[in-house]
């Protein structure tokens, strides 16, 4: 009996863990602009992506169609695909802000 206790406290913390990343591992839809971390600016109080940029030493980000700039967690998903406008299914990481793409394609 004494063993018991101790193995159900350590069960149910890791089921409340894992439905915790659970709920962070949502699946959601997207739309916006692949963009050069270096190729965003301000208008007004939205970021935009600056399709003539040309520089190549930033990070792949995803700036939504609400002006939200958000880092992309796995960039070779995105290759060749810098200032398009895209459709994406993703998750997003609430612990580190980054999106993790499961699905990209050009959209409109």
């Amino acid at each position: 009996m004494k063993r018991i206790a101790p193995m159900l406290a350590l069960l149910l913390c890791s089921l409340i863990l894992s439905g915790q990343q659970a709920a962070q591992q949502e699946m959601m839809e997207m739309t916006g602009t692949i963009c050069n971390s270096k190729c965003v600016s301000q208008s007004g109080d939205r970021s935009v992506c600056d399709t003539s940029c040309k520089e190549k030493d930033g990070d792949a980000v995803f700036v939504g169609e609400d002006g939200k700039v958000t880092k992309i967690a796995n960039p070779e998903k995105v290759k060749g695909m810098m200032g398009k406008h895209v459709k994406t299914k993703c998750k997003m990481n609430k612990d580190t802000g980054e999106m993790w793409l499961d699905y990209v394609s050009i959209y409109g």
